[in-house]
């Protein structure tokens, strides 16, 4: 079991958030209309009753095949009295079928390896329905059940009543696990900013009035007037050939026919575009003090993708990066920020809506509204620099360029999703060489001014639409008259580029050399020592092109910490990257290395502590450099200090109305109680410091042996060479055991503790129960009992589902 203080660390990752998006942006007339084509590796086409499709012969995984079915219809589709039957029709398509009578489905494809929910899936939303099939491989049985099913889905869908009223029962449950304080939030604060439109509405999970009254007549009416060859799509993506692929399609729905003339779908809502300057102060128990500040205009006609069209996004992309950076600088700066974000979205396909948010530290919401609200208005005067243009224009050609290398060894279930979600928006899965090389005509030109105006009409429109939430949310008048106030200050000073950070530490062209190598098998993997007493363990996969995994592990972990230092350890290790290094600052790191590199994961595990990280192969050189200065001289700067506070009270509070976390909490208690790993009272964890992160994480950080691993698609020699000229250059490291005897870890008495109650803070009808079996201390002799454990828990979650779920 592992305490609920583990949560901590994550949770407070929440300071370093970067707020991002994707959208559209206009164009300039002399940016040259060329369409972009697909990946002409994909074979796509229309059947004679109007099905398109899209197959692509893809070898990875090695003989995995991976099927989406999109239907074109979601909640957007439905009448008034169908609100919720479009997910509804969803849950029924695995409810039971003409091939799959009731209880059949997963009786089918779980003997095949084939898990529902992880394999086998559906996913309803406003404009369509996605169902999902993941095959482990094109054995002729399991290729002739998935489409089947899926053929039943378009037209094979059975809505007996006495199923209906079954299923009604799990979409009521699925209703009521959604509605958590932060659901209900989300919800009003849409209906405030979007009125008007069709979509604030049209939430897939229905209300509960049709739920409860939907039949199977109404169930159909919505099947068949949607669920028709000409309103649906499919893609098949895996390791078989093209025409393969092709074939299976066309056998399995060639023969679908519509029923009825082909709908007619509802007009879109308008943007009332006179609405101006609005707000809502909204409170409920549980949330965030959130405020978030709107503007709505009616979405961009969908046109062809081409590098026009890239080039619009790419603005709004820029303008996003840059803005969001200036935000990250200010929250460092300013005290009274704890968190900012921007997000651009034309989800609904109604309206493209623009918004700014900010959760302030404490209670300091003007304060921290204020900095925003200046840093915004200065950015829609100015815009960007010139360095800010070309460094927001470096990351998204690097993302490009790294899918070169990698597009030979995708994933076959994430390229049908991507190639059908694409087709959703009508846009193209494209070469990835292609994809630079349109990103770079399509920007090759782009000036700070352009950017300037892609921001300046995208925050414009209906709005701004202010709203404040928050267990106790600031008067609407208040709000209202701060932004008010802000709105007519004077203007901060043009925006200045700081002076460029240059490196502070030595850069070394020589390598230190390994002293030994040995091959190990089971895994095959080569092991190196250099003379420092660094170990690398390597192995070179083909598998994911262009791609390594780095992972680090260094001293005893939770072993050899004590026991009041566990959560300061596990708090700092979350917030660790912050801190810098000696001689830079975060802000000074992202500048030299990117915020990408700073994203790696540090964990304490119960053994060892523990960093890891996904990377692009020709990053690795730097990336190490950079883990080799945080090990050697960690900075445990007190930038953050200020604001632990109020992320640890935000933490506690969220953690207060989720039940199963306040279940987790109260048996973690009742078996160990005063575990490290327990959350204790909130206010021992509000003063901490950056100095008890140091006193709990630099001993092992600074002086602990190091084993680096690295895994992937990248040559020995290279490895070595960056290791040694890292990782191999630092002072030795004594192989000292440091870990204690005092250390507690979770047990249970015996016997078992009496039964538990507790209370949460949530919604006053919901409760929850957890049962707890204590089973043994985990030692390597018993590890094939573990297996089996977990595989007999998973038969038994299966089965408990299949019997309460309704």
């Amino acid at each position: 079991m592992i305490g609920r203080g583990a949560a901590l660390g994550l949770a407070l990752g929440m300071l370093l958030a970067d707020g991002r998006a994707n959208s559209a942006e206009p164009t300039p007339a002399s940016v040259e209309s060329q369409v972009l084509a697909a990946d002409p590796a994909i074979r796509q086409g229309v059947l004679a009753n109007g099905l398109r499709y899209q197959v692509l012969s893809n070898a990875t995984p090695k003989g995995a095949i991976s099927i989406r079915l999109t239907v074109g219809a979601g909640s957007y589709d439905e009448t008034d009295d169908e609100r919720g039957l479009a997910h509804f029709v969803e849950h029924m398509a695995f409810r039971a079928s003409a091939s799959f009578p009731e209880g059949q489905l997963e009786k089918t494809f779980a003997p095949m390896g084939v898990g529902f929910g992880r394999d086998h899936n559906a996913a309803t939303g406003y404009r369509a329905t996605v169902y999902r099939m993941d095959l482990p491989d094109p054995d002729q049985g399991r290729m002739d059940a998935a489409f089947r099913w899926l053929r039943d889905v378009a037209d094979g869908v059975t809505f007996a009543p006495a199923q209906v009223d079954r299923e009604r029962g799990v979409v009521l449950a699925e209703k009521e696990a959604n509605n958590s304080p932060q659901e209900i939030v989300n919800a009003a604060v849409e209906r405030f900013r979007a009125r008007g439109l069709r979509s604030t509405e049209r939430d897939p999970i229905g209300v509960e009035s049709v739920l409860r009254t939907a039949d199977p007549a109404r169930l159909r009416g919505f099947y068949d007037r949607w669920y028709r060859p000409d309103n649906a799509m499919v893609v098949v993506v895996g390791d078989l050939p093209a025409e393969t692929l092709e074939a299976r399609v066309k056998a399995a729905f060639e023969t679908w026919a519509a029923k009825g003339p082909k709908p007619v779908r509802a007009p879109p809502g308008r943007i009332d575009p006179s609405q101006g300057l609005d707000v809502l102060s909204l409170s409920e128990p549980g949330v965030a003090l959130v405020v978030s500040a709107c503007r709505l205009r009616p979405i961009d006609p969908q046109g062809p993708e081409d590098v026009a069209d890239l080039r619009r996004r790419a603005l709004t992309e820029i303008w996003i990066s840059v803005l969001t950076q200036r935000l990250n600088k200010l929250r460092v700066r300013e005290g009274s920020l704890l968190a900012s974000g921007v997000d651009v979205s034309d989800e609904t396909g109604e309206a493209r809506t623009t918004c700014i948010g900010l959760t302030p530290t404490g209670e300091a919401w003007e304060a921290a509204l204020g900095h925003v609200q200046a840093e915004l208005r200065r950015f829609e005067r100015d815009g960007p620099t010139d360095l800010e243009l070309e460094l927001a224009l470096e990351t998204q050609r690097a993302d490009l360029v790294a899918l070169v290398p990698q597009a030979a060894t995708l994933d076959s279930g994430y390229l049908a999703s991507e190639i059908s979600g694409r087709a959703l928006k009508g846009r193209v899965w494209p070469q990835a060489r292609q994809g630079v090389r349109a990103f770079n005509l399509a920007t090759e030109d782009l000036t700070p001014a352009d950017v300037l105006t892609a921001f300046q009409r995208d925050w414009t429109g209906a709005g701004p639409f202010i709203a404040a939430t928050a267990p106790a949310a600031p008067a609407r008048e208040a709000v209202l008259a701060a932004w008010t106030r802000n709105a007519m200050a004077r203007g901060l000073e043009k925006y200045a580029d700081t002076k460029s950070a240059t490196w502070a530490y030595a850069r070394r062209d020589k390598a230190a050399p390994a002293v030994s190598r040995q091959a190990r098998s089971n895994p095959d993997y080569v092991r190196i020592t250099f003379a420092n007493g660094t170990v690398l363990n390597f192995k070179q996969t083909a598998y994911a092109k262009g791609t390594v995994e780095l992972r680090m592990m260094f001293g005893q972990g939770r072993r050899e910490l004590e026991n009041q230092a566990y959560l300061p350890a596990v708090i700092g290790s979350g917030l660790f990257a912050a801190g810098g290094v000696g001689r830079h600052s975060y802000e000074e790191l992202v500048e030299l290395f990117g915020s990408t590199s700073l994203d790696f994961d540090f964990d304490v595990g119960d053994d060892a502590f523990l960093i890891s990280e996904s990377l692009v192969r020709t990053n690795l050189a730097s990336q190490l450099q950079l883990l080799a200065t945080y090990l050697s001289d960690p900075g445990f700067r007190d930038t953050l200090d200020s604001k632990i506070p109020s992320a640890i009270e935000l933490t506690y509070r969220r953690a207060y109305t989720d039940i199963p976390e306040v279940l987790g909490q109260a048996i973690d208690e009742a078996a160990t109680p005063g575990a490290p790993g327990n959350m204790p009272p909130p206010a021992r964890l509000t003063g901490l410091t950056s100095k008890d992160f140091a006193r709990a994480l630099r001993a092992p950080i600074t002086q602990s042996p190091l084993e680096v691993t690295v895994v992937g698609d990248i040559s020995e020699a290279a490895v070595i060479e960056a290791v040694g000229q890292t990782f191999g250059m630092l002072p030795p490291r004594a192989a000292v055991s440091r870990a204690r005897a005092d250390n507690i870890f979770v047990r249970f008495a015996t016997p078992p503790p009496p039964e538990i109650h507790a209370i949460h803070q949530g919604p006053p009808d919901k409760a929850g129960v957890m049962l707890v079996w204590p089973l043994y201390v985990a030692v390597p002799a018993r590890r094939r009992e573990e297996y089996v454990l977990t595989v007999l828990a998973q038969i038994f979650s299966d089965e408990l589902r299949q019997a309460v779920r309704e």
